[in-house]
């Protein structure tokens, strides 16, 4: 014979069962990739005054951004990285109420400014390479 102790412990179990099936948890991991990767270090490529829009198209391939100046142009190279994760439980038969929710995202930013004077050739540039500093998930 069974005991009242255990028919509340076996309601108890039940209930939390049943909550368990009508409760959703919900993951997603999503990443963005925005522009071209700049695989080379600029400082290994390029030589002020004497390399030329030529070279840095060959090296880089085509830029972002073409800037036109009087004095000449400037390449404008970016590459953006996003990475996203997301947690969520929620009732979704009835309410569509979330309980819990908690969303990471990471975002960090590749970019390389190139200086041409008129006759095509490296004035100046900038580099600065932020997407190593992104944590894995």
């Amino acid at each position: 014979m069974v005991s009242i102790k255990e028919l509340v412990n076996y309601s108890r179990c039940f209930v939390f069962i049943a909550l368990m099936v009508i409760l959703v948890c919900g993951c997603s991991m999503g990443r963005v990739y925005m522009g071209s990767e700049i695989k080379y270090d600029p400082k290994e490529k390029i030589k002020i005054g004497s390399t030329t829009k030529g070279e840095i198209l060959e090296t880089f391939g085509p830029p972002d951004k073409i800037q036109k100046q009087y004095d000449g142009d400037i390449f404008v190279y970016a590459f953006l990285r996003k990475n996203s994760s997301k947690l969520m439980i929620e009732e979704p038969y009835f309410t569509n109420f979330s309980i819990f929710q908690y969303t990471r995202i990471q975002q960090k930013k590749d970019g390389l400014v190139i200086l041409f004077d008129k006759n095509g050739v490296v004035k100046n540039y900038g580099f600065n390479r932020g997407t190593t500093e992104l944590t894995a998930f």
